[in-house]
């Protein structure tokens, strides 16, 4: 399924007078923050005119992507707990996949 793809231009958190463009789209399927919201740098300008002329479809307003990290393990696990985790979310409870 394709995204339509939005921008904003907001003002830059680390350099003073300057401003950045974000891309906002969706993180793919196989990503750990698969179907949350991707804010993607796209380019800075040292004017809010300069962003504006070069990314007409871009709101001037600050967004947040707002990704959430709970559906991951909260601690390091080895090479097998990762695979039986991956299956645990992955597969149904009636699968056919024998698990000790």
């Amino acid at each position: 399924m394709e995204y339509e793809k939005d921008y904003t231009i907001e003002k830059d958190q680390h350099m003073e007078d300057s401003w950045v463009v974000y891309e906002f789209g969706v993180y793919p399927k196989g990503s750990l923050l698969a179907g949350q919201t991707m804010k993607t740098y796209k380019n800075s300008f040292d004017t809010i005119e300069e962003a504006q002329k070069a990314y007409p479809q871009a709101k001037e307003m600050y967004r947040d992507a707002n990704n959430t990290f709970d559906h991951l393990p909260s601690e390091e696990m080895t090479a097998r707990e990762e695979e039986m985790y991956w299956l645990d979310q992955h597969l149904d409870n009636d699968s056919i996949l024998e698990r000790d």
